[in-house]
């Protein structure tokens, strides 16, 4: 898969194999479905409020793998702008892990005082439970709209605008298409709890469907490290004069 993203007078980069994206995430997407029919209980622990399930597990190794990808990235990154976006993503990724583990809570066991006993409505330390979700719902919603603008309407521009896509420059910012499946298979997972308020899922026994999207939310940031690493290591051995 090509990327069109190197400069004029070169070859382009090939891409990771999103096909190869496609089937993972399909296969892991079977798997939860699986799980939600047969053993709904493997996916969040012994109990609802519990954190040591399947989707936990899940969650903490995707990001686990992409602040590793993150950390290689920075050390191959050769532009200060690179570096600078690499900080960013870093960020973002340890303050995930962090709230995901309620920074380490569910490691340690210890008992939720001070501020996080009155803010927090699941009783942990992190604020990402805490009311109104300003620090779940909106961020969760910037990141899904930087998503999708990145693996759809991005392509699409630059499909119709014969190469100019929406975020050419610098070439790393934007995901490709390789990173698509994640996306969508996060949109998929969170259809049952969209549509709660409908008998279409009705069926389907309790599960937090929030848990499923936010897996391949983590997965999006492992296609598009492995697809920024790979395109940038082919246009090193290129001789392709860096760009931002």
């Amino acid at each position: 898969m090509t990327t069109g993203d190197t400069a004029a007078g070169h070859p382009q980069t090939r891409d990771i194999s999103a096909l190869a994206v496609w089937i993972a995430c399909g296969l892991i997407f079977a798997a939860i479905i699986g799980f939600v029919w047969f053993n709904p209980e493997a996916l969040a622990g012994s109990a609802r409020t519990t954190e040591q399930g399947l989707f936990e597990i899940a969650q903490n190794l995707s990001l686990i793998i992409a602040l590793a990808l993150t950390v290689d990235m920075l050390v191959r990154a050769d532009t200060p702008m690179l570096r600078g976006w690499l900080v960013v993503v870093l960020l973002g990724l340890i303050f995930l892990f962090g709230e995901e583990i309620s920074w380490g809570q569910h490691f340690f066991g210890w008992e939720t005082s001070g501020i996080f006993a009155e803010i927090n409505d699941q009783g942990e330390t992190n604020f990402h439970n805490t009311a109104d979700g300003w620090l779940d719902q909106k961020p969760r919603a910037l990141l899904l709209l930087g998503m999708i603008l990145g693996t759809i309407v991005h392509p699409l521009v630059k499909h119709f605008r014969k190469g100019r896509g929406l975020f050419d420059n610098p070439w790393w910012l934007a995901p490709t298409l390789a990173s698509l499946a994640p996306v969508i298979f996060s949109q998929l997972a969170a259809l049952p709890k969209r549509l709660d308020d409908t008998t279409w899922f009705a069926a389907l026994p309790y599960v937090r469907w929030s848990e499923a999207e936010e897996v391949f939310i983590y997965i999006f940031f492992i296609t598009y490290l492995l697809s920024l690493r790979t395109r940038f290591s082919q246009r090193k051995a290129l001789g392709i004069k860096p760009a931002g």
